[in-house]
Formats: C-alpha cells, sequence, structure tokens
C-alpha cells in the first residue's frame, strides 16, 4: 500500500524540531506496518495554524490524493490535520469520497474502520476545546498587557512601539522584553495632523490623499500605491488620535466553510475604557471639526462608475417603456 505523511507544526506552542519528530514517528509507522511512502509525498505546513484550510501542505496533499497518487495519508495525530472539529470532519470525508483512508499513529485511529467514527469525533471534540482555550489564554494575555500600558500589536500610523523592561529568556529560549509601548511618531504625527486640519478646513479626502502621493510620503506598511480613500478615512475615524485606545471594541469571526475573518463589533459592556493622554495627536476641538465635515458629507458622496451605469439603464428601461405605452 502505497500512503503520504502529513505533518504540521503550530507557532503558537510548537518548535521546527516537530515536523521532524512528526514525520520519523509516521515513516516507523509505515516500516511496521509494510506501508511504502517516498519523499515526494511528504508534505509539511509550518508555523501555520491548525485552524486554517489554506495551508500549501494541505492543499498539495488534497490535490495528490485527487490523482489517485497513494491510498492512505498517515499523520501523527488528527489535530496535524486540523484543530477545527467541523473542518477535521470535512477532511475525513473528502479523503473516504476519495477512496484514501487517513491513519492516525498517536490517537491509534484509521477512518476505514467503521468503528473509528466514535473516536474520531471524540478527538476532533477535544482539539477543538484546545484551540478555544488557547484563544481565550492569548486574548487574556494581551488584556493584561493593554492594562499594564503595553502594545497588544496594534500598527498605528503616528506611532512606533519601544521595548521596555528586562531583556529574558522565555520558555521557548526566545529572547524577550517585558513589553513594547507605544510612542508618537514626530514625522507621521505631523502628518496626521495634516489630513485633519486640511479635511476640517473642506479639502476632499481624494485630493488630501494625491497630494501625499505627489509629495511621496510613505504610508506605515508602504502599501502599493501610496495613499488613497480608504487609508486616510480610517485616520480621520481613528479615535487613538486623541487618547482613547478602547480594548475589545470588535472581534473577529472564521468562516468555517471559507476560512475567511469577518469583524465584528462587540457589545458596549464588553469594552474596555482605555485613555493615554500620553498619545494624544489631534486635540478635541479639531477632531470635532473633521466629525462635523463627516457627518455633513453623509449621504452626499458621488455616484460611482457602476451605479451611475445601472441608473442609466433603469431610466433608459423606463424611456422605452414610455414610448411603447405612452398615456
Amino acid at each position: 500500500m502505497k500512503a503520504a505523511i502529513y505533518a504540521r507544526y503550530s507557532s503558537e506552542n510548537q518548535s521546527e524540531k516537530s515536523i521532524d519528530d512528526q514525520i520519523r514517528v509516521c515513516k516507523n509507522y509505515c516500516k511496521e506496518h509494510e506501508i511504502s511512502v517516498s519523499d515526494e509525498h511528504v508534505y509539511v505546513d509550518e508555523a501555520t495554524s491548525g485552524s486554517l484550510l489554506n495551508r500549501p501542505g494541505l492543499q498539495a496533499l488534497e490535490k495528490s490524493a485527487e490523482n489517485k497518487e497513494f491510498e492512505a495519508v498517515v499523520v501523527d495525530d488528527l489535530s496535524r490535520l486540523s484543530r477545527s472539529n467541523h473542518q477535521m470532519l470535512t477532511l475525513v470525508l473528502k479523503f473516504n469520497y476519495l477512496q484514501v483512508k487517513i491513519i492516525s499513529v498517536a490517537d491509534g485511529i484509521c477512518t476505514d474502520d467503521e468503528n473509528s467514527k466514535l473516536g474520531i469525533q471524540m478527538r476532533g471534540l477535544i482539539n477543538e476545546l484546545y484551540l478555544d482555550d488557547l484563544r481565550k489564554k492569548t486574548l487574556r494575555g494581551l488584556e493584561g498587557q493593554k492594562l499594564r500600558g503595553f502594545s497588544a500589536g496594534e500598527k498605528v500610523y503616528g506611532y512606533y512601539t519601544k521595548p521596555v523592561g528586562e531583556l529574558k529568556l522565555n520558555r521557548k529560549g526566545q529572547a524577550k522584553y517585558e513589553g513594547m509601548v507605544h510612542k508618537i511618531n514626530p514625522d507621521e504625527a505631523e502628518i496626521v495632523k495634516r489630513i485633519f486640519k486640511e479635511f476640517a478646513e473642506g479639502k476632499s479626502i481624494h485630493k488630501i490623499a494625491t497630494q501625499l502621493n505627489e509629495e511621496k510620503i510613505p504610508t506605515k506598511k508602504n502599501m502599493r500605491g501610496g495613499w488613497n480613500i480608504s487609508t486616510a478615512s480610517r485616520i480621520l475615524k481613528n479615535e487613538k488620535y486623541i487618547g482613547t485606545w478602547n480594548w475589545r471594541k470588535s472581534k473577529v469571526v472564521r468562516n468555517p466553510m471559507t476560512g475567511k475573518k469577518k469583524k465584528f463589533a462587540r457589545p458596549e459592556k464588553d469594552i474596555i475604557p482605555i485613555y493615554r493622554e500620553d498619545l494624544i495627536i489631534i486635540n478635541k476641538e479639531l477632531w470635532e471639526k473633521a466629525q462635523k465635515r463627516w457627518h455633513e458629507l453623509k449621504g452626499t458622496w458621488p455616484v460611482t462608475r457602476k451605479n451611475e451605469a445601472f441608473i442609466s439603464k433603469k431610466v433608459m428601461s423606463i424611456q422605452a417603456l414610455t414610448i411603447c405605452f405612452p398615456d
């Protein structure tokens, strides 16, 4: 019987060595059970979350399975395929359809065994609960850092982060500071003030973005195309510039079918208010002027070309009906 091996490690709690260990365990299993595995059918995903489906190694494995290149997939345990119970069961069903069985060495599960269904369900549930617990602990740690005045990884135009505290080795042996704190970036702060001032005085966002690009002023991430209406608009709506760095304003939910993330606003009661006077760039008066102009402009945006074409077609249809059925 020909088989493939799939291995994955997650950056949250494992190291690169985990890949080698998983492959070694799977190869030993194959040797003991007289299963042949070629090096071309060893698929890996490094530093990749088990909640994602769009993994290069996993996608290559599925493509080879569709081409009937092997009859089984050997993994160290089912969590390597996915930490999401829904996704893992979907993968099991897909490989079953392709007539490829999944062998989980540590779990002692082979999917072509009709008695394996309960074991697969139980392992999937345990793996998903682990992922939920890890997510809660990660958010709890980030929340603690925010309340202590540290950065939680936010990259905001107008600020930079600076390491503080003693440099120590963590449990992975990596050198880490106590935390990172936000500081005002003087050059970027001047651009933020300019955007607010020009917008409050009546200049269009498109004109503001165009002039910034003409002056070759870089964006925070040096985005291709530079400044645009979206980047300038986000700055004009960002309360961080007036010192409001509230935590838990939104949450990210992953679509179980596509794996794509979408942001949703949290209820008011879940938001943790944080005020940072030391990080104020825009004074209250200028902020209120800009927000007042936003309110005045609401509903007055020009019709897009797509909508304009749609409206033209509607007008032409009405005119044609008028000709065919005059009063």
